[in-house]
């Protein structure tokens, strides 16, 4: 019983044993089956011995670059001593690395860049401009990356004040008198040519709404021969002013 079942089997399966070993034996002893062969096999190993890189590569890379505009510039320097030009105000970065590490930086520490002048001597100096804090799995880039910056030393000049006085609506300057400020000259401190370009300084005596005798803080203000402000060190930066009515005749 059991030889016979064997001999049914067999004769179902021989035919098919018989055209699969030919098959094989078509594709080895070919050269373009051995080709077609030896492709599938190195795939197949490859796939096995670099799988997790391969799937780091296709779903975990999320590297990116972001642009900031209007980044603020800080100024490390010996402004007392120096007038500093050549810096800008303002600057763009931009950051390159996986997306997540740049959302934390910015949420974390924000973006600044610094300008670095505590080593630079005076007259002209180009200095790089770097991205404070920056994490060592972020680069950054500037632009500009680096600026020709000029440290010029102060020196001390003095000028004479004269007053400038505001009025509102319904006032007008011929109401009140000459304000008699507390002092006629100021110390300024800035470089030589900042000095030069001085034409006058005036003290700010704000009578706005005013209609009595009054003492105010005047602030002074130097300004170029276009009417321009001048950004200088004062001495002192106030000036005591003295405001009366105007007599009745």
């Amino acid at each position: 019983m059991n030889s016979h079942i064997y001999e049914i089997i067999r004769s179902l399966f021989s035919p098919v044993i018989r055209r699969f070993s030919k098959l094989i034996d078509r594709i080895v002893f070919n050269r373009k089956g051995m080709v077609l062969v030896s492709f599938l096999l190195s795939f197949i190993i490859c796939i096995s011995i670099d799988y997790d890189a391969i799937r780091v590569q296709l779903f975990n890379d999320l590297t990116t670059s972001v642009t900031i505009s209007n980044v603020e510039v800080k100024v490390i320097a010996n402004e007392e001593d120096y007038e500093i030009s050549g810096v800008p105000n303002t600057v763009s970065v931009s950051l390159t690395g996986n997306s997540t590490d740049i959302q934390v930086f910015r949420q974390q520490n924000g973006v600044s860049v610094t300008c670095d002048l505590s080593k630079c001597e005076q007259g002209s100096n180009l200095v790089n401009l770097t991205v404070d804090s920056l994490p060592s799995n972020i680069t950054a880039k500037v632009s500009p990356e680096a600026v020709e910056v000029s440290l010029d030393p102060k020196v001390k000049g003095s000028f004479a004040i004269s007053c400038e006085l505001l009025v509102g609506n319904g006032q007008k300057i011929s109401d009140f008198e000459t304000p008699e400020l507390a002092q006629t000259h100021v110390v300024i401190k800035a470089s030589q040519d900042t000095l030069d370009s001085i034409r006058v300084v005036k003290a700010i005596v704000d009578a706005t709404g005013r209609y009595e005798d009054f003492v105010a803080n005047a602030k002074l203000v130097a300004y170029d021969v276009d009417g321009k402000v001048i950004d200088v060190d004062f001495e002192n930066e106030y000036v005591e002013a003295k405001v009366n009515l105007a007599k009745e005749e």
